[in-house]
């Protein structure tokens, strides 16, 4: 009887599709990180405005943004990690199943 399907590209799959995911994973965590920046740096800008309409006796047309950091942090120690270890562990697997259906045809 013939096998559907060999081990060694039984291996080779499983390791393209590994690496696949894991690069999505961290293109995910890249997102997260950049969106995260621009929020901040939207934040900082709005409260530099308010503070210099304040410094100026202007009155003030938006609220000063407080706590932005807190929130960054929150959410980039949770969701954030998950995705970061997440991708490089389909990363290594995807490498290491890789490596081994090289070493599968040669036993």
């Amino acid at each position: 009887m013939q096998e559907f399907i060999n081990f060694s590209i039984l291996l080779k799959i499983i390791g393209a599709l590994s690496v696949g995911i894991g690069s999505i994973l961290l293109a995910l965590r890249v997102k997260s990180i950049l969106q995260w920046v621009v929020f901040c740096l939207v934040a900082h800008e709005q409260s530099i405005h308010q503070l210099s309409l304040i410094a100026k006796g202007q009155v003030q047309s938006e609220p000063v943004v407080i706590g932005v950091t807190k929130h960054l942090i929150e959410v980039e120690s949770k969701v954030g990690v998950i995705l970061f270890v997440a991708g490089f562990c389909f990363l290594g697997i995807g490498m290491l199943c890789n490596a081994v259906s090289y070493l599968v045809d040669y036993i």
